[in-house]
């Protein structure tokens, strides 16, 4: 039977294969088309917005009462349109969700 240490090792190396790929078949001095460089650039906020709209809408499959996860996620909203930095609005969340747990809410 294949332990765990089996499964995560070989999960490991595929995902190691797999960015390795990337690199080999991108890498040099060839240039990106500009849908492909746009298409990139969006990668990242694309995943986060995923990852922050399942956190903040759903609680182990259920929908998520309104409360202090809602809140934080307005004061980052307002950050990120004020200061177009994803590094503020992160931490300005966490900050936020912080106090109002805190604060117990």
């Amino acid at each position: 039977m294949i332990t765990a240490f089996i499964v995560f090792t070989i999960a490991a190396i595929g995902t190691y294969a797999i960015r390795l790929s990337g690199v080999f078949l991108l890498g040099g001095d060839r240039e990106l088309p500009p849908r492909v460089r746009k298409a990139l650039s969006l990668v990242a906020p694309a995943a986060m917005a995923a990852i922050v709209a399942n956190s903040l809408l759903l609680n182990e499959g259920e929908w998520r009462a309104f409360g202090a996860w809602h809140l934080a996620a307005l004061v980052a909203v307002g950050v990120a349109l004020w200061k177009r930095s994803m590094g503020w609005t992160l931490a300005t969340g966490v900050v936020a969700f912080a106090a109002l747990l805190l604060a117990g809410l």
